[in-house]
């Protein structure tokens, strides 16, 4: 069974606040800090996102599981969540019982295995039940006894981020060597930044990374932020609507967010970004370069709002960085070209870890009807939200699944409905 939401473009000038989810990146880092440090994950303020909230009452479970004597395997499920996978795998080796954890079968096809190979090369003991060296993984009681851990992060900077966090709690000095691609830097950068706060110190030289110490709990409370992906659909918005202000409340230019380049990729496509004390006033009406080179090693998760920007602004573009989206909770480079080409859009993959948007002119913005073309979101829940807005182009448009947006930002459809109005929702059995 699908679900649908067709969506009209709303003619109205446009001046709102907009209130941000918070931040999923910095919540769940903040859940497992806790969890390793044995501090109360009840006291964090953490984000709705389905992500935040799964990982949370993983951890909740897992906490009544230990406490338990029986020695039957445990059964933890991640869903479609990469992140949820990556971060507790470690955690699960350093607990008492044997744990199995499972998810769905698109997760199955998601990288871990360079997380698991490393887990095993330090003590763990992680068994593909299947054999076929994925999810569902049976995860017995080890002693992990290296503090020095090598790591590919090729497929997912993730993977450093979720043993970067453990290794505090089984070393007091321990070494991460980051090898492959280290292009995502400022995902692990967060991590470590975050750990600072409590307590751990670290150096980075090249692709060793040191830390020393052990978690303690600052008297005063990390400041959640509010979360930069999640800003790009309306960057997006202003960015077709071309005229109109947005005050993005609580968020803010120097956050420690690598998502926070969106303010400086958006300056070349229209929307100016200013920092007041209430939030980042985002301003459309602003010259828009036609000839895009964006690069998104840093920043995959801004591509399906920018390069849906791009392509309904008729920019001709080059993108690059992009390789870990077909790894995500659809093959997201996949879907975009599929999509976008509905729509009339000519994004390719060039063979050279290039995708090339050509347009040969710029569209009739509202003279085109897309309502009775369903995008297939691939209940993916960045491509919900990055082709909403283009029903600003035209007439309106149809989005399946709308409910995927739950895993990011589950107030995002009445966010949005300062441009865009619901016209119907219906099940297709």
């Amino acid at each position: 069974m699908a679900t649908y939401k067709t969506i009209r473009y709303k003619n109205t000038h446009i001046k709102d606040i907009i209130e941000l989810p918070l931040s999923k990146s910095i919540s769940n880092r903040q859940l497992m800090i806790f969890t390793y440090a044995n501090w109360d994950i009840n006291e964090l303020e953490i984000s709705t996102a389905d992500d935040s909230v799964l990982l949370k009452n993983n951890l909740l479970k897992i906490a009544v599981d230990e406490k338990l004597t029986t020695k039957t395997s445990n059964r933890i499920h991640c869903k479609n969540a990469g992140t949820v996978a990556r971060f507790i795998l470690p955690y699960l080796c350093t607990l008492k019982h044997n744990y199995i954890l499972e998810s769905s079968d698109r997760m199955k096809l998601r990288p871990l295995m360079p997380l698991v190979e490393s887990l095993n090369n330090t003590g763990a003991d992680i068994i593909s039940i299947n054999k076929d060296n994925r999810i569902p993984f049976s995860i017995n009681p080890s002693k992990l006894g290296n503090n020095k851990i090598e790591i590919d992060i090729s497929d997912s900077s993730q993977f450093a981020t979720a043993l970067l966090m453990m290794m505090p709690s089984i070393a007091e000095e321990s070494t991460i060597v980051l090898n492959g691609d280290i292009a995502s830097m400022p995902y692990i950068n967060l991590t470590l930044e975050i750990m600072k706060f409590y307590g751990i110190d670290y150096s980075i030289d090249n692709r060793f990374i040191t830390l020393k110490g052990s978690y303690i709990k600052p008297e005063k409370k990390y400041k959640p932020e509010r979360d930069w992906s999640s800003a790009s659909y309306f960057y997006e918005l202003l960015a077709l609507k071309k005229e109109g202000e947005l005050l993005l409340k609580d968020l803010r230019l120097d956050s420690l967010q690598g998502d926070r380049q969106l303010a400086i990729i958006f300056e070349k496509l229209g929307v100016e970004s200013i920092q007041l004390e209430r939030g980042v006033l985002i301003r459309a009406g602003g010259a828009i370069d036609y000839n895009q080179n964006i690069d998104f090693s840093n920043t995959p998760d801004l591509a399906p709002a920018v390069i849906c920007t791009c392509a309904a602004l008729g920019t001709i573009s080059v993108f690059t960085g992009l390789q870990s989206l077909n790894h995500k909770e659809s093959r997201r480079m996949d879907v975009l070209c599929a999509e976008l080409d509905k729509l009339g859009y000519d994004l390719r993959d060039n063979g050279m870890n290039e995708y090339v948007l050509l347009n040969s002119c710029k569209p009739q913005l509202r003279n085109v009807d897309f309502s009775e073309i369903i995008i297939n979101t691939a209940n993916d829940h960045r491509m919900a939200m990055a082709f909403a807005p283009m029903a600003i182009i035209g007439k309106g448009i149809k989005i399946s699944n709308p409910e995927c947006v739950d895993k990011s930002f589950p107030d995002y459809w009445n966010e949005i409905k300062i441009m865009i109005e619901e016209e119907s929702v219906f099940l297709d059995t």
